[in-house]
């Protein structure tokens, strides 16, 4: 191996250093309604927010309107979110430019629904896209598929969803939803890392 292959190795170990630490970072300061500092890390060129139970949001302005609603919200300490990121596979494109990630998201928050507080599961799958613009990484798509939300009471099996209202400033619906129990399988962003296929 010689300098310059090297050097290339070590860059693309800082990219996906770099993008694994860009999602945590997004899911830490989503979990405590930090919602400005989500809403920065989203490039200027983003081409969308997609929450399949809220619909698509594009670009900047759509980041904007998916998030910017809550910035200063009161949240009481009752209320929280958390989301766990983990099995993130990340793979960077050969011109070290843009990256595909995808992590699994299991989740449980406390907050009002239908007037009353409710604690909740939820699950679903990240495939995200990311770019880097001087020098820094940021989420050029943000997607997440749900996969079943349900109240801690009663489970996933009786109720997958509680709702499946969309947010009424979408810029269109959701391009995939197919929450349990139908079985469907996000799509791999990656090829296989033996066949290749």
């Amino acid at each position: 191996m010689n300098l310059e292959e090297l050097e290339k190795r070590i860059t693309l170990q800082e990219d996906i250093q770099a993008i694994e630490n860009l999602q945590k970072i997004y899911g830490y300061y989503f979990d405590n309604a930090m919602y400005q500092e989500v809403i920065d890390l989203f490039s200027e060129n983003t081409e969308s927010v997609e929450i399949t139970d809220h619909g698509v949001f594009r670009g900047k302005d759509g980041v904007n309107r998916m998030y910017a609603g809550m910035v200063g919200m009161e949240r009481p300490g009752w209320m929280f979110f958390e989301i766990m990121q983990s099995q993130g596979v990340i793979e960077v494109a050969p011109d070290g430019k843009t990256a595909k990630g995808r992590w699994y998201t299991p989740s449980f928050e406390c907050r009002p629904f239908g007037g009353t507080k409710k604690q909740t599961w939820q699950f679903g799958v990240y495939d995200n896209e990311y770019i880097k613009e001087n020098g820094k990484w940021y989420f050029k798509k943000l997607h997440w598929n749900l996969t079943y939300w349900t109240s801690y009471e009663r489970g996933f099996l009786k109720v997958p969803r509680l709702s499946d209202t969309p947010f009424p400033h979408a810029d269109a619906p959701a391009t995939a939803y197919h929450p349990y129990p139908s079985g469907y399988h996000v799509p791999y962003p990656y090829k296989h890392p033996v066949t290749g296929e």
